[in-house]
């Protein structure tokens, strides 16, 4: 029988511990993954954003506060209105496209080739999404007076510098934790 001293069996157990410790972290990620996008949209949500934004008074508020007309808030909902299934289809194709991607990085014999194909259809559905933002953008600068759009534009400007101030403060507090000793 082989005598192990205790130091040498606390560093073994210390390296089967963060093995352990390892292996349940990237087994969660791959468990969790899935499960939290799908969390942003089933069949009959509206999706996380949009919850939101009606929770924060919705289109109604940004009307209030841009003050528009009753003919620009009606040719913006109607617009809103139509992109809706269209923008929803889209994100559904992602979902789905995630799930596919995740399941095929979970499997024992992943196939690179296959994970590649899965983030290049990702992408391009992801890419469909961002120009249909930015066309959603053209429209409604069509609707707005110069004014109006640019109030918009201060306004987001403004919800993303605090976006931002947050981002960065997570960043602080997080690489101060992993520096400091412990």
């Amino acid at each position: 029988m082989v005598q192990v001293s205790k130091r040498e069996d606390r560093n073994m157990k210390t390296k089967l511990s963060v093995k352990m410790t390892v292996l349940g972290a990237v087994v969660g990620l791959l468990v969790a993954g899935p499960t939290a996008y799908a969390f942003h949209g089933g069949e009959n949500s509206e999706g996380f954003r949009e919850a939101r934004f009606k929770k924060r008074g919705g289109p109604e508020r940004m009307y209030k506060e841009l003050g528009l007309s009753q003919e620009q808030k009606d040719k913006l909902k109607a617009r809103r209105e139509a992109d809706k299934e269209q923008d929803k289809a889209l994100r559904e194709q992602l979902r789905t496209k995630m799930k596919t991607l995740h399941d095929e990085i979970a499997k024992p014999e992943t196939d690179r080739a296959a994970v590649d194909q899965e983030v290049a259809e990702i992408n391009e559905i992801k890419g469909q999404l961002f120009s249909r933002r930015i066309d959603g953008l053209f429209r409604m600068k069509e609707v707005l007076t110069p004014e109006q759009f640019t109030k918009l534009q201060c306004k987001h400007d403004g919800k993303m510098a605090k976006k931002q101030g947050r981002w960065q403060k997570k960043a602080r507090t997080g690489a101060s934790e992993a520096v400091s000793p412990g």
